[in-house]
């Protein structure tokens, strides 16, 4: 059984997409890149052989660790990395969106690069790199896509790869976490977005539930989760429509309307543009699961 394969049934889910890439056009290196959309509450994963990046796409907030001291906590556009022979144990505050990266052997170039920064890093390396998030979120995007450039995802890959190494070299040198502090004072104005969804949730209120101005409150939340804040709740929103398309019976438009988007159009436009299938069909294939499951 292949490592992903593994992880896949150990999570209870099979990825919405996944593929293999080369990393740079040399392509001596691979990726297996997968994307779950699942929900758990608490999750162990066997040291695994082989090296991994993560990369946090959406839903709740991910907790990582056998102890409060050791803990950390993962929101969405958070990454982490780990060598190869790393267990793990991960509690789950509610439905998840990960990018799962493999490194497939033979390694080179910058996947021996991030090799030895683990080596010295021992465990799940957590880190917060807007691009590293945002090139994972668009590799995880293109290889939905029905035609995907493969020298294009290679070139994701590298750069992917590259800046990966360029965090774990900052953290290493910084000898820091993510931003706790600045987690802590959004705390409250997060929860707040997660409960409702079918709100307006304007700059002005969020900014005012933080109490800070708004210009101070859209650079606080640009720093703490490498996202604006507008970004975020869309990635909430589809998030969420995506747990009740797949969790509940309920039509397309009342899913559109608790989650914010207003009508059925905005949210087709939406969720196709982000995970590459309608709502519809995303629905129609969790019944499918939902009866194969049944035999």
């Amino acid at each position: 059984m292949q490592v992903w394969e593994q992880v896949s049934k150990l999570l209870g889910v099979v990825p919405v997409i996944s593929g293999v890439l080369a990393i740079g056009s040399a392509g001596a290196s691979s990726l297996r890149a997968e994307r779950y959309f699942f929900q758990a509450t608490q999750r162990q994963i066997p040291a695994l052989p082989a090296m991994v990046l993560l990369s946090h796409l959406g839903g709740a907030r991910a907790h990582e660790g056998l102890s409060e001291a050791s803990q950390f906590d993962s929101i969405p556009s958070f990454s982490a990395a780990m060598a190869a022979n790393c267990a793990t144990e991960w509690r789950f505050d509610g439905a998840i969106d990960v990018a799962v990266f493999y490194f497939c052997e033979p390694l080179s170039g910058d996947a021996i690069r991030l090799q030895t920064l683990l080596s010295s890093m021992p465990g799940l390396v957590p880190f917060n790199d807007g691009l590293v998030s945002a090139l994972a979120r668009q590799i995880v995007d293109e290889l939905s896509q029905e035609r995907t450039d493969a020298a294009y995802l290679a070139r994701l890959a590298a750069l992917m790869v590259e800046q990966a190494c360029r965090a774990l070299e900052g953290l290493r040198s910084a000898a820091i976490r993510p931003p706790n502090l600045q987690l802590g004072r959004l705390e409250v104005v997060l929860g707040w977005m997660q409960a409702n969804l079918a709100a307006s949730l304007s700059m002005a209120e969020l900014a005012q539930r933080a109490g800070i101005s708004t210009s101070h409150f859209r650079r606080l939340f640009l720093q703490a989760m490498g996202s604006t804040p507008h970004r975020y709740i869309l990635r909430l929103r589809l998030q969420r429509a995506a747990e009740l398309l797949t969790q509940t019976d309920l039509a397309i438009e009342r899913i559109a309307q608790d989650c914010g988007f207003g009508n059925q159009s905005h949210l087709t436009a939406s969720f196709k543009a982000a995970y590459g299938v309608t709502p519809a069909r995303m629905k129609k294939k969790a019944k499918l699961s939902q009866f194969s499951q049944g035999f």
